[in-house]
Protein backbone atom coordinates (compact mmCIF):
# COMPACT_ATOMS: atom_id res chain seq x y z
CA UNK A 1 0.00 0.00 0.00
CA UNK A 2 1.62 3.74 -1.03
CA UNK A 3 1.66 5.73 1.98
CA UNK A 4 3.33 9.58 2.23
CA UNK A 5 6.52 8.52 3.07
CA UNK A 6 6.92 6.31 -0.56
CA UNK A 7 5.26 9.11 -2.50
CA UNK A 8 8.48 11.31 -1.01
CA UNK A 9 10.88 8.84 -1.43
CA UNK A 10 11.57 8.50 2.65
CA UNK A 11 11.66 5.48 4.72
CA UNK A 12 8.40 4.52 6.50
CA UNK A 13 9.12 4.79 9.65
CA UNK A 14 6.11 2.53 10.81
CA UNK A 15 7.04 0.00 8.42
CA UNK A 16 6.88 -3.60 10.69
CA UNK A 17 4.85 -2.00 13.25
CA UNK A 18 0.93 -3.04 12.95
CA UNK A 19 -1.22 -0.33 11.90
CA UNK A 20 -3.16 -0.83 15.29
CA UNK A 21 0.08 -0.71 17.16
CA UNK A 22 0.79 2.97 15.63
CA UNK A 23 -2.69 4.32 15.52
CA UNK A 24 -2.67 3.47 19.74
CA UNK A 25 0.76 4.85 20.20
CA UNK A 26 -0.17 8.45 17.79
CA UNK A 27 -3.29 8.55 20.13
CA UNK A 28 -1.51 8.03 23.15
CA UNK A 29 1.18 10.86 22.05
CA UNK A 30 -1.69 13.26 21.75
CA UNK A 31 -3.11 12.58 24.84
CA UNK A 32 0.16 13.75 26.84
CA UNK A 33 0.47 16.78 24.87
CA UNK A 34 -3.15 17.57 26.04
CA UNK A 35 -2.30 16.99 29.52
CA UNK A 36 0.70 18.95 30.10
CA UNK A 37 -0.64 21.84 27.63
CA UNK A 38 -3.41 21.77 30.34
CA UNK A 39 -1.14 21.72 33.22
CA UNK A 40 0.30 24.57 31.92
CA UNK A 41 -2.38 26.69 31.36
CA UNK A 42 -3.66 26.24 34.98
CA UNK A 43 0.32 26.33 36.34
CA UNK A 44 -0.01 30.25 35.25
CA UNK A 45 -1.55 33.34 36.03
CA UNK A 46 -3.22 35.90 33.83
CA UNK A 47 -4.46 39.35 33.64
CA UNK A 48 -7.41 40.45 32.37
CA UNK A 49 -6.00 44.23 30.67
CA UNK A 50 -9.33 45.41 30.63
CA UNK A 51 -10.22 45.20 34.47
CA UNK A 52 -10.41 48.72 36.17
CA UNK A 53 -7.23 48.29 38.02
CA UNK A 54 -4.76 47.62 35.10
CA UNK A 55 -6.28 50.59 33.80
CA UNK A 56 -5.56 52.74 36.61
CA UNK A 57 -2.03 51.28 37.38
CA UNK A 58 -1.20 51.71 33.25
CA UNK A 59 -2.60 55.33 33.27
CA UNK A 60 -0.23 55.89 36.96
CA UNK A 61 3.21 54.33 35.24
CA UNK A 62 2.60 56.33 31.65
CA UNK A 63 3.42 59.85 31.54
CA UNK A 64 0.09 61.73 29.39
CA UNK A 65 0.60 61.93 25.45
CA UNK A 66 1.91 64.77 24.08
CA UNK A 67 0.46 63.97 20.36
CA UNK A 68 -2.58 62.73 18.50
CA UNK A 69 -4.13 62.05 15.32
CA UNK A 70 -7.31 64.66 14.48
CA UNK A 71 -9.90 63.26 12.59
CA UNK A 72 -11.28 66.77 10.78
CA UNK A 73 -14.73 67.28 8.47
CA UNK A 74 -16.00 70.34 7.31
CA UNK A 75 -18.48 72.20 9.31
CA UNK A 76 -22.30 72.31 8.61
CA UNK A 77 -21.74 75.52 6.30
CA UNK A 78 -18.87 73.05 4.60
CA UNK A 79 -15.91 75.08 5.91
CA UNK A 80 -12.63 74.06 7.56
CA UNK A 81 -11.65 75.37 10.88
CA UNK A 82 -8.10 76.09 9.89
CA UNK A 83 -7.31 78.44 12.96
CA UNK A 84 -7.89 74.97 15.08
CA UNK A 85 -6.22 73.07 12.79
CA UNK A 86 -3.59 75.38 13.08
CA UNK A 87 -3.24 75.24 16.94
CA UNK A 88 -3.38 71.54 16.84
CA UNK A 89 -0.60 71.30 14.38
CA UNK A 90 1.56 73.45 15.83
CA UNK A 91 1.45 70.93 19.23
CA UNK A 92 2.64 68.57 17.04
CA UNK A 93 -0.57 66.74 16.33
CA UNK A 94 -1.17 65.19 13.17
CA UNK A 95 -4.46 66.10 11.12
CA UNK A 96 -6.37 64.38 8.62
CA UNK A 97 -9.05 66.21 6.88
CA UNK A 98 -12.22 63.91 5.27
CA UNK A 99 -13.70 65.74 2.30
CA UNK A 100 -15.57 62.64 1.53
CA UNK A 101 -19.17 63.92 2.31
CA UNK A 102 -18.76 67.33 0.12
CA UNK A 103 -18.45 64.58 -3.00
CA UNK A 104 -21.14 66.28 -4.76
CA UNK A 105 -19.76 69.38 -4.09
CA UNK A 106 -16.82 69.65 -6.15
CA UNK A 107 -16.54 73.70 -6.04
CA UNK A 108 -16.74 73.40 -2.36
CA UNK A 109 -14.02 70.34 -1.81
CA UNK A 110 -11.80 72.60 -4.33
CA UNK A 111 -12.05 75.14 -1.98
CA UNK A 112 -11.46 73.64 1.62
CA UNK A 113 -8.14 71.98 -0.69
CA UNK A 114 -7.54 75.99 -1.43
CA UNK A 115 -8.22 76.74 2.30
CA UNK A 116 -5.82 73.62 3.57
CA UNK A 117 -2.88 74.72 0.86
CA UNK A 118 -2.63 78.11 2.34
CA UNK A 119 -2.81 77.37 5.49
CA UNK A 120 -0.31 74.77 5.18
CA UNK A 121 2.05 76.82 3.32
CA UNK A 122 2.20 79.42 6.34
CA UNK A 123 2.68 76.72 8.50
CA UNK A 124 5.57 74.86 6.23
CA UNK A 125 3.83 71.71 6.72
CA UNK A 126 3.12 69.38 3.10
CA UNK A 127 -0.49 68.08 2.75
CA UNK A 128 -0.42 64.40 1.72
CA UNK A 129 -3.64 63.07 -0.58
CA UNK A 130 -4.21 59.65 0.98
CA UNK A 131 -6.45 58.79 -1.52
CA UNK A 132 -6.09 58.73 -5.25
CA UNK A 133 -9.28 61.40 -5.79
CA UNK A 134 -7.79 63.32 -2.83
CA UNK A 135 -10.74 63.82 -0.55
CA UNK A 136 -8.81 62.27 2.47
CA UNK A 137 -5.75 64.82 3.29
CA UNK A 138 -2.80 64.20 5.78
CA UNK A 139 -0.95 67.36 7.43
CA UNK A 140 1.50 66.23 9.46
CA UNK A 141 2.25 68.32 12.47
CA UNK A 142 5.51 70.08 13.98
CA UNK A 143 7.77 67.64 14.77
CA UNK A 144 6.65 64.57 12.63
CA UNK A 145 8.46 62.70 9.92
CA UNK A 146 7.12 61.44 6.90
CA UNK A 147 8.96 59.49 4.50
CA UNK A 148 8.29 60.24 1.02
CA UNK A 149 10.37 57.44 -0.16
CA UNK A 150 9.52 54.62 2.18
CA UNK A 151 6.02 55.96 3.09
CA UNK A 152 6.87 55.93 6.79
CA UNK A 153 4.45 58.37 9.09
CA UNK A 154 5.64 58.91 12.37
CA UNK A 155 7.88 60.63 15.22
CA UNK A 156 11.81 60.94 14.86
CA UNK A 157 12.88 57.94 17.54
CA UNK A 158 15.00 59.57 20.20
CA UNK A 159 18.71 58.67 20.32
Amino acid sequence: MSNIYSFFGLPDPNEGIPESASVAAAQEEIQKIKISEVEVLVNQKFHDLGERKWQIWSHSKLAPPKRAIRYVEPDNLHRLPTHGITQRLLNGDMVVVDLRDLKHMKAQQDACRRELGGMSERLGAPVFALNSVETLLLVPGAGAVVDTTSHHLGIPEEV
